[in-house]
């Protein structure tokens, strides 16, 4: 017996197992964007690199500043190997999307297989 799997929307059945995984994942990029969970100074953070808001990194704050720092001295690292991207970057806590959660990773340049923009500027 054969298994009939629709993919992109396309055919009759249900979504190939893949198929709705990309959709789960894709899903909870998408609420966690709309309902952030708030910084509370401790943690990565999720920053928002480029002016428009689309692209976030994942930043880890410097060891031993104050919660209430601004601006915050962090390093973008990378999402899965957790690798420094950048030396250390003074952020404008008005850059910050909330706390970092796996859901963003789907909004990196490192996912995406970009190199961060030259001259990454997060101080306005």
């Amino acid at each position: 017996m054969t298994a009939r799997f629709r993919r992109c929307g396309h055919g009759t059945g249900p979504l190939h197992p893949g198929d709705q995984k990309a959709v789960a994942e894709f899903t909870a990029m998408l609420t966690a964007r709309k309902r952030p969970a708030p910084w509370t100074g401790q943690g990565d953070v999720a920053v928002r690199i480029a002016a428009d808001g689309r692209a976030l990194e994942r930043g880890r704050p410097a060891d031993g500043q104050p919660a209430d720092a601004d601006p915050v001295a962090l390093v973008l690292i990378h999402p899965d190997t957790e690798a420094a991207l950048t030396s250390t970057l003074h952020c404008a806590r008005s850059r910050i999307h909330g706390a970092w959660t796996t859901p963003y990773r789907l909004l990196t340049h490192a996912l995406a297989g970009h190199d961060l923009p030259p001259g990454i500027d997060l101080s306005t």
